[in-house]
């Protein structure tokens, strides 16, 4: 099975910078990438691709399933130190970073301080992640987004979701951002000092596909309802979240659906 990228070349630093049109093309890849995996016809679609890894210590559970991933897809991954390299200075070699460019197709940058991460992406001429399969990393919310829909059996435009928890957190601003430009009905069930800002509140409701009329805010989960589809239990801030369905008493049960949004961004970054 090979799956075709569409958005190559993009960095995936966060949910903002992903169209629409984006999200739905990684969340049907990452679907068809399990649907493949499970009937046995997972192919090797990077095959003779080439990642790096940069990570100082020891990869963390993170790289390690950015590895997983890479490798799922036939793909090589070298873990690299950026002292070795001469990349973790105030102004790091272009020439190294090019050089990295030229024999890797993809970089991926762990635990590394954004000006330094947004350096070699400059130079590098090769899609640069920072930290992509990290438990904190924005884009996380993507394989929340495909367990919601399978859970759910809807698409995004017509599912609705209650979230208790804190949307201020990276991964629950990410959410916010994710339904707003899909249309997802998001329910929001937090304290009020959590709430986000008026000022970025006004700016996702005006974006919004739907017009911000999908999103809302609520002080407790009682107030937000109990007829929503997926009710998500974000009191730990960083995903997987527990998720219940409509009716359910007890959370669902889901596995894979990091992996197969990992492997759907290689596959959509490295053309």
């Amino acid at each position: 099975m090979h799956a075709r990228p569409s958005i190559p070349h993009r960095h995936f630093w966060s949910v903002e910078s992903l169209s629409p049109a984006d999200i739905r093309d990684v969340l049907d890849t990452a679907r068809r990438l399990r649907l493949a995996a499970r009937e046995g016809q997972a192919g090797a679609p990077l095959r003779g691709r080439n990642i790096a890894l940069l990570n100082d210590a020891a990869p963390d559970d993170g790289a390690d399933g950015l590895r997983s991933a890479a490798l799922g897809l036939g793909a090589q991954v070298s873990h690299l130190r950026p002292s070795d390299s001469r990349l973790l200075t105030d102004n790091p070699d272009p020439a190294t970073v090019r050089l990295l460019g030229r024999l890797y197709d993809a970089i991926d940058c762990e635990a590394m301080p954004p000006a330094l991460v947004a350096d070699v992406a400059r130079e590098a001429g090769v899609p640069v992640f920072n930290g992509l399969g990290g438990s904190c990393h924005p884009t996380r919310v993507l394989a929340e987004l495909l367990a919601m829909q399978e859970l759910s059996g809807k698409a995004l435009d017509r599912l609705s979701v209650r979230f208790v928890g804190d949307p201020s957190s990276a991964c629950g601003s990410a959410l916010l951002r994710a339904a707003a430009a899909t249309g997802i009905e998001l329910r929001v069930a937090a304290s009020r000092e959590r709430w986000p800002a008026p000022e970025l509140w006004a700016l996702l409701t005006a974006g919004a596909v739907a017009g911000g009329s999908r999103l809302h805010l609520y002080e407790s989960a009682a107030q937000a309802g109990e007829d929503s589809d997926v009710t998500v239990d974000a009191t730990d801030a960083h995903p997987p979240w527990r998720f219940a369905a409509r009716g359910e008493s007890a959370p669902a049960e889901r596995s894979g659906y990091r992996q197969a949004t990992l492997q759907a961004m290689l596959v959509a970054a490295i053309s």
